[in-house]
C-alpha cells in the first residue's frame, strides 16, 4: 500500500508531470520526483509557485487534495478530486435522509464524545490535571449534544492549556500558538475533505456543523475527533518561538502519527479513511458502529 504523505512546498518552484510523476523543479537544486498516488495533500505555501494544468489533472485523478495559503499562513483555497455523479447522487440522498430522520444526531454524539476524550487524553499527557472532569463530561453527551456539553468541555480544556490572558482564536489569529493550531487544523481538514470526496459525500451537509457559509461542514465534523493530534504537537512543544519552515513541516508531519481504532492501529491517513468508510457503511445500512479514535 502506498504511504500517503503531506507535501509542503514553501519556496519558489515549478511543478510539472514527468513520466507520470510529479516533478518539483527549484533553481540551483536537483529535481525531485514524487508518485502522485503517494500524495494525500499538496500544500503550496509560496505565492510564486508555478504549476501546469496537467499537474492538477494528474493529482486529481490520483485522489490528492491541493491546499494553498495566504501570506499570513491561513488557508485560502482547497482543490479536491472529482468523482462520478452516480455515487455522489446516491450519497446525497442518503445524507439528506439521515438528516430528515434525525439519525445524524447519534453520529454527532459519537464525534463529540471522541473529541472530549481526546481533550482529556491531552490534558493527562501535557499538564497532568483536569482530565477526569472531561472524561465524565464525555459520558454526559446526548444525541445532537443538545445540552451543549461540547462548549463546557472546550472552556475547561483551553483554560488548562493557554496561559492566563490568552485564549483560542479561530480566525485572524496573530499569536504564535493559535497560528500553529490553525495551520495544523487546515492540513487535517484538507486530508478529511479529500476522503469525503473520494467516497462521494457532500461536504456541505454536516451532522453537527451546519453553517450556510461553510462548504466543508462535514469535514469539520470529522475533524473534531482528530484535532487532539494537532493540539498535542502544538502544546507538547511550548518552547517554539517562530512559525518557520521547520515548524510548519513538523506540524504537517502529523500524518505520521498512529491512531487506534478499536483493536487496530493505523497511520493517520489510513485511520481517516477507516472513519469515513464506517460512516458510509452507516449510511448504507442505517446502523453500525462509527470507527473513531479509541482514547483513554
Amino acid at each position: 500500500m502506498s504511504e500517503h504523505r503531506i507535501i509542503l512546498i514553501e519556496n519558489p518552484a515549478h511543478l510539472s508531470i514527468n513520466t507520470g510523476r510529479l516533478r518539483l523543479s527549484r533553481e540551483g537544486k536537483e529535481d525531485v520526483h514524487i508518485l502522485p498516488q503517494d500524495i494525500a495533500v499538496l500544500v503550496l505555501h509560496h505565492h510564486t509557485i508555478q504549476l501546469t494544468v496537467n499537474v492538477l489533472r494528474v493529482l486529481g485523478l490520483a485522489g490528492a487534495a491541493i491546499l494553498t495559503t495566504d501570506d499570513k499562513h491561513h488557508p485560502s483555497a482547497i482543490t479536491l478530486p472529482y468523482y462520478g455523479a452516480p455515487i455522489q447522487s446516491q450519497r446525497l440522498r442518503q445524507q439528506i435522509k439521515a438528516m430528515q430522520e434525525g439519525r445524524d444526531a447519534f453520529v454527532w454524539q459519537r464525534l463529540i464524545q471522541c473529541r472530549i476524550r481526546g481533550q482529556a487524553d491531552n490534558l493527562r499527557r501535557i499538564v497532568n490535571k483536569g482530565a477526569l472532569r472531561l472524561e465524565r463530561m464525555a459520558e454526559q453527551v446526548q444525541p445532537a449534544d443538545y445540552t451543549k456539553v461540547e462548549g463546557q468541555a472546550a472552556r475547561h480544556y483551553w483554560s488548562h492549556l493557554f496561559p492566563l490572558g490568552e485564549s483560542r482564536v479561530k480566525q485572524g489569529a496573530e499569536d504564535l500558538t493559535n497560528i500553529r493550531l490553525n495551520f495544523g487544523y487546515a492540513v487535517l481538514r484538507s486530508l478529511i475533505a479529500r476522503e469525503l470526496a473520494a467516497v462521494g459525500l457532500n461536504p456541505i451537509l454536516g451532522v453537527g456543523h451546519i453553517s450556510q457559509e461553510n462548504p466543508f461542514n462535514l469535514a469539520d465534523d470529522f475533524l473534531e475527533c482528530y484535532r487532539y493530534l494537532v493540539e498535542r504537537q502544538v502544546f507538547g512543544h511550548p518552547d517554539c518561538e517562530t512559525f518557520d519552515p521547520h515548524e510548519r513541516k513538523r506540524l504537517a508531519s502529523v500524518v505520521q502519527e498512529t491512531v487506534t481504532l478499536g483493536k487496530e492501529t493505523f497511520r493517520l491517513t489510513s485511520a481517516v479513511t477507516e472513519t469515513i468508510a464506517s460512516y458510509c457503511r452507516w449510511l448504507d445500512k442505517g446502523k453500525g458502529e462509527l470507527r473513531v479514535p479509541h482514547l483513554g
